[in-house]
């Protein structure tokens, strides 16, 4: 497996652990309507969404997964050509 999804499975196992026990300590307390079971196990008979991967401050700006976008340009690969639905002539 490669480093980065090396990392990932890591940091992924990890989190699940941390589900795992907020689950069975926590499990069967109401949030709202709807309980922190149904949240995490499919959730059943409800609408909803639970997500990690980003934060918008009002002074740090968007983070995803806890990189600034200036950090992420900075410490990560970039792909050969970024994804775009608009055709390359478009804005000029």
């Amino acid at each position: 497996m490669g480093i980065i999804k090396d990392r990932f499975k890591e940091k992924a196992d990890a989190v699940a652990l941390e589900i795992k026990d907020l689950l069975k300590e926590h499990g069967n307390k109401v949030i709202g309507e709807v309980t922190l079971s149904q949240i995490y196990q499919g959730m059943r008979g409800m609408s909803g969404l639970v997500s990690e991967t980003s934060l918008l401050d009002a002074q740090d700006g968007i983070r995803f997964r806890g990189y600034s976008i200036p950090e992420l340009r900075e410490n990560f690969q970039r792909p050969r050509e970024e994804p775009s639905h608009y055709p390359k002539d478009y804005f000029t």
